[in-house]
């Protein structure tokens, strides 16, 4: 058994857990009508979901984020059964159950099952290099709530240099 499954994890309370609109992996902020948040605990990303408007299954559920996994060791990793996977009619009691599996033998290893599954390579450009006069290049965000205008660079391929692979 690997020194990290030995350990124990950090005891969690339902009140500690905070759910956010922001997707940890991207940044991205999801709208709130979506019914779609993120909480990070211990190192293992969860999606919340509560759809508001169903007519059947009013309820609250939480999964491991896999957006950014490689899909066939995803499936693989799903059909062996190390998904995270929480339901409940009532927010509160949802968090609870989660509090409560955090730090278990079944929680580690789930844990250390998730983070073995591969991440996808696939890079979400957070910037757009544009010109805008002579010697003026400008990273423009994708997401201007999240980052700012960087620039003015040189050229096109100091700014590329500088942003590395957040710019297209």
């Amino acid at each position: 058994m690997p020194w990290s499954m030995m350990r124990p994890e950090p005891a969690v309370r339902p009140e500690d857990i905070r759910l956010s609109y922001t997707d940890p992996v991207t940044g991205r902020v999801r709208a709130r009508d979506w019914g779609e948040q993120y909480v990070v605990i211990n190192g293992v990303v969860l999606v919340v979901k509560h759809i508001y408007r169903a007519r059947s299954g009013q309820c609250w559920e939480a999964d491991a984020y896999t957006d950014h996994l490689e899909t066939m060791p995803m499936v693989e990793w799903a059909k062996a059964g190390g998904h995270f996977g929480f339901v409940h009619v009532r927010r509160r009691l949802l968090l609870e159950q989660i509090a409560r599996e955090v730090g278990t033998q079944e929680w580690q290893q789930k844990k250390a099952a998730w983070l073995a599954v591969p991440r996808s390579r696939r890079v979400s450009r957070r910037y757009r290099v544009e010109w805008r006069g002579p010697g003026e290049w400008w990273a423009v965000p994708a997401y201007p709530q999240r980052d700012r205008e960087r620039g003015p660079f040189a050229s096109r391929e100091a700014a590329l240099a500088e942003l590395g692979d957040s710019a297209a």
